[in-house]
């Protein structure tokens, strides 16, 4: 009768050691999974912000480009009225330039002074000397070459018209007056200016080679 009361209280005993390997490896197990869950989690988060982080440097990336290639085309819509305006001015200077040269080789010094800004602070300089005033020009003009035979044919060449803003310019050249009693040449700087919507010459310095 006790060994059988001791083989109980042994089977009691082992009894309990297997229910508390049993929690212990049970509690390990769900530790293990609880943690590995954890990880997943923590893993899937860091690739979300990854990914997040990704899309927004993407996005500030597109942006940015964005910006550079509106800045590019408002540049270069604001370049070329500028250079429209530039050529505009260049072309409107030679004309007058070609008028005057197709009015001096009619002989019509008056159409040929019609160019000029007729105003009496208009300014011709030669030779070491100014003269002032649209009337006096005319009247130089006269005196130098009273008929068409002394005003020969007229040709201008090397222009250079530098735009100075929108409604004056200075322009660099050579001249050269071709007659029987013999040429003439030398070169000019000008300034003309627009009044209104023409444009005329306000200054004209003109210097000769030879006679």
């Amino acid at each position: 009768m006790e060994n059988r009361g001791d083989s109980g209280g042994v089977a009691v005993v082992i009894g309990v050691v297997l229910v508390l390997l049993l929690l212990l490896v049970g509690g390990v197990g769900v530790v293990y999974f609880v943690t590995r869950q954890q990880m997943a989690l923590a893993i899937q988060a860091e690739r979300a912000l990854m990914a997040e982080t990704q899309a927004r440097m993407e996005a500030e990336r597109a942006r940015a480009e964005a910006e550079a290639a509106a800045a590019s085309r408002s540049a270069a819509m604001e370049k070329q009225p500028a250079t429209n305006q530039g050529d505009s001015i260049r072309s409107s200077v030679e004309s007058i330039l070609s008028a005057q040269e197709d009015a001096w080789n009619r002989g019509d010094v008056d159409a040929f002074m019609e160019h000029y800004w007729k105003s009496e602070e208009l300014t011709f300089s030669s030779e070491g000397k100014t003269t002032r005033g649209w009337t006096a020009t005319l009247a130089r003009y006269r005196e130098r070459y009273p008929t068409p035979e002394m005003m020969g044919r007229l040709k201008l060449s090397g222009l250079e018209v530098t735009p100075l803003g929108d409604t004056a310019a200075l322009v660099l050249g050579q001249w050269k007056v071709e007659r029987e009693r013999g040429p003439l040449s030398g070169s000019f700087s000008l300034v003309v200016r627009k009044f209104e919507e023409r444009w005329q010459i306000v200054h004209d310095h003109t210097s000769r080679v030879n006679e």
